[in-house]
C-alpha cells in the first residue's frame, strides 16, 4: 500500500509538471551523459601521456648511458653495446653512432653508405627530436628518433600511445607544436587537428574528443557519440515511471554506476574485493626426459560469468595502481591453499610464484608468504620466486629483497631475460639462482631473425654467471631439441603443456613425475 502511494504520487508529480521537467530532466541528461564520456576521454589523455613519458625516459635514460661510455669508434664491442642496449630497453628499436658528421654504425652494424647527419626537429631538455626517421636496415615505417652527442636511438612511435582502450576509442599524441607523432586506431586526421587546435573537451560532428595538454606532449582521445546514445536512453527511461526528483537522483547514479563498470581499473577494483583471481599452473619439466619437476603459478581471472580472463589482459591496467600488489596476494594464499599437500610431501615439486617490480622493491609479500608456509609446513625452496627485470630498476632495493628471500630458503630465477633493463653487471651482482628465456628468443630458433643467434650468448652467460636456465614458449620439438643439445636442463611451453586449472595439473605431474615422455605433445 505504502508502495502503491509513493508510485502514485510520483506518477501525480510528473504529470502536474509535465513539460518543464521533462524538458529540464532531457537536457541534462543529454549534457551528463556528454560531459561523463569526455571525462571518460580525459582520462584516457591522462594515461596517454603517462604512457609516453615513461617510453622517452626509457630512451633517453638508454641514450644518455651508451654516450657516456665515450665510444669513438665502430668495433665489434661498440657494435655489440649498442646492440645490448636495443635488447634491454623494451623501447628502443636501434641505436646509431655518427662521427664527423655521419652515421656510421648502427646496432644493426657498420653502415656501407653513411648518410650526413641532418640538424632535429626540435629539443627535449637537450635532446634532439626526429619526428620521422626511416630505418636504415629495414626501411620500415617511420620512427621517432632522439640523439644526444655522438649516438642516436630510434622508437616505434606506437609505444607512445600503447594504451587498453575501451570500445571503439582512437588515441593521438603530438609534440607541444601541435605535430603528430603517434597514433591508436587510426582517428579521423580533422578531429585530431580540431582537438590538439582547441584545447579541452569538444565535439567535432559525430565525435566527442578531450584534449590532454602538457609541456612536452598533447594527448587527443576520440570517440564516436553513439557510446553516448545508449546511456542517453536509460536515463530518459527512468523519467517517466519515476518522476522528476527521482529521475534527476538516477540519471546521476546511473551515469556514475555505469562510467564506473565501464572502467578496465574499475572492474579490477571489484574483482579483486571478490577474490576472483586465481592460479593456473603451467608445467616446468626437463628437457631430456619430459619429467615434471614443478610449475608456474600464472594468474588467471575467474569472472562471475564463468570465463577465465589470461593476464595478458588485466596485468598492464593492474600495474597502473596498486592492485597488482593485491592480486600477487591473491595468487601466493590460493597457490599455497591449492597446493600444500604436494609441496610438503612430493620430493622435488616447486610451484614458482611471480613478484611484481614493486614487491621486488619493497620485499612486502615476503612477510605474508614465510607465515603461510609456516603454517603449512612447507619448505620454503618449494617456492620460487619470479622476477621480471623491471624490478631491477632500483638495483639497491631489489638486491635487499632478493637477500632476503633467499634467506627464507626461497630459490630466485630472473623473467623474461633479455627484454627489460638488467645487464650481465647487474646480473652479477644480484642473488639469483635461475634464468628464464624469454619466449621471444625461444620463437627465434632456427629463422633467420636478428635475434635468433641471441640465445646461444644468454645460454653462455647464464652458464658463466652458474644458473640453472627455464626456456619458456616452447611450442615444437625442434625448439626442445635445440635447447637440450645446448645443455639448457629444463623447459615450459605449449609442446608440453599450457596453463591449466590445479586438478588438471595434479593429473599431469602424477602422470609425468618418474617416466620418461616422448616428444609428442601435451596439449594440442
Amino acid at each position: 500500500m505504502k508502495r502503491s502511494r509513493l508510485i502514485a504520487g510520483a506518477v501525480l508529480l510528473s504529470c502536474t509538471a509535465a513539460v518543464l521537467p521533462l524538458m529540464a530532466m532531457y537536457l541534462l541528461g543529454r549534457s551528463r551523459s556528454i560531459e561523463t564520456e569526455q571525462r571518460h576521454l580525459t582520462d584516457y589523455g591522462n594515461w596517454t601521456v603517462m604512457r609516453a613519458n615513461i617510453t622517452l625516459n626509457d630512451a633517453i635514460a638508454a641514450l644518455k648511458d651508451v654516450e657516456a661510455q665515450h665510444w669513438h669508434d665502430c668495433s665489434q664491442a661498440h657494435i655489440e653495446a649498442m646492440r645490448l642496449y636495443t635488447m634491454n630497453h623494451r623501447a628502443i628499436n636501434e641505436v646509431g653512432f655518427f662521427k664527423d658528421g655521419y652515421l656510421v654504425c648502427t646496432s644493426w652494424g657498420v653502415v656501407e653508405h653513411p648518410p650526413a647527419r641532418r640538424p632535429a626537429d626540435y629539443q627535449i631538455e637537450g635532446i634532439g627530436v626526429h619526428t620521422r626517421v626511416i630505418p636504415l636496415v629495414t626501411r620500415g615505417q617511420p620512427m621517432i628518433g632522439f640523439e644526444y652527442g655522438s649516438h642516436n636511438v630510434l622508437v616505434d612511435p606506437i609505444r607512445m600511445v600503447d594504451v587498453l582502450v575501451d570500445n571503439e576509442m582512437t588515441l593521438a599524441l603530438a609534440n607541444s607544436k601541435g605535430e603528430v607523432l603517434a597514433t591508436l586506431n587510426n582517428p579521423d586526421p580533422a578531429v585530431v587537428r580540431q582537438a590538439i587546435d582547441h584545447p579541452g573537451p569538444g565535439a567535432a560532428g559525430n565525435f566527442l574528443y578531450s584534449s590532454y595538454r602538457t609541456p612536452l606532449w598533447i594527448a587527443v582521445a576520440i570517440e564516436h557519440r553513439t557510446y553516448t546514445h545508449a546511456n542517453f536512453r536509460r536515463q530518459q527511461a527512468m523519467l517517466l515511471p519515476l518522476g522528476f526528483l527521482m529521475a534527476s537522483l538516477m540519471v546521476g547514479l546511473i551515469a556514475w554506476a555505469l562510467r564506473r563498470r565501464l572502467s578496465p581499473l574499475s572492474e579490477l577494483e571489484i574483482a579483486v574485493k571478490s577474490k576472483e583471481f586465481i592460479p593456473w599452473y603451467q608445467p616446468i619439466v626437463e628437457l631430456a626426459t619430459g619429467r615434471c619437476i614443478g610449475a608456474e603459478a600464472l594468474a588467471r581471472w575467474h569472472r562471475p560469468d564463468g570465463t577465465i580472463v589470461g593476464a595478458n589482459i588485466f596485468i598492464p591496467v593492474a600495474e597502473q595502481s596498486e592492485l597488482i600488489c593485491l592480486i600477487t596476494d591473491q595468487i601466493v594464499e590460493k597457490t599455497i591453499a591449492d597446493m600444500y599437500p604436494f609441496l610438503s610431501s612430493e620430493t622435488g615439486l616447486h610451484i614458482a610464484i611471480n613478484l611484481c617490480a614493486e614487491d621486488v622493491e619493497t620485499g612486502r609479500p615476503l612477510p605474508l608468504l614465510a607465515e603461510l608456509l609456516r603454517e603449512r609446513r612447507i619448505p620454503p625452496d618449494r617456492i620460487w620466486l619470479e622476477v621480471t627485470e623491471r624490478g631491477f630498476i632500483n638495483a639497491t632495493a631489489a638486491r635487499d629483497t632478493l637477500m632476503r628471500a633467499q634467506a627464507q630458503g626461497h630459490v630466485i630465477a630472473v623473467d623474461d631475460f633479455g627484454t627489460g633493463y638488467s645487464n650481465l653487471g647487474l646480473l652479477h651482482s644480484l642473488p639469483l639462482n635461475v634464468l628464464k628465456i624469454d619466449k621471444s628468443f625461444v620463437d627465434a630458433i632456427g629463422t633467420e631473425s636478428a635475434t635468433s643467434t641471441v640465445i646461444a650468448h644468454i645460454i653462455d652467460m647464464a652458464n658463466e654467471l652458474q644458473l640453472e636456465i627455464i626456456a619458456e614458449g616452447i611450442e615444437t620439438a625442434a625448439q626442445a631439441e635445440y635447447l637440450r643439445s645446448r645443455g639448457v636442463r629444463y623447459g615450459q611451453g605449449w609442446f608440453f603443456a599450457k596453463a591449466m586449472p590445479r586438478e588438471e595439473f595434479l593429473a599431469y605431474y602424477r602422470l609425468h613425475k618418474d617416466k620418461e615422455v616422448k616428444s609428442e605433445p601435451a596439449l594440442t
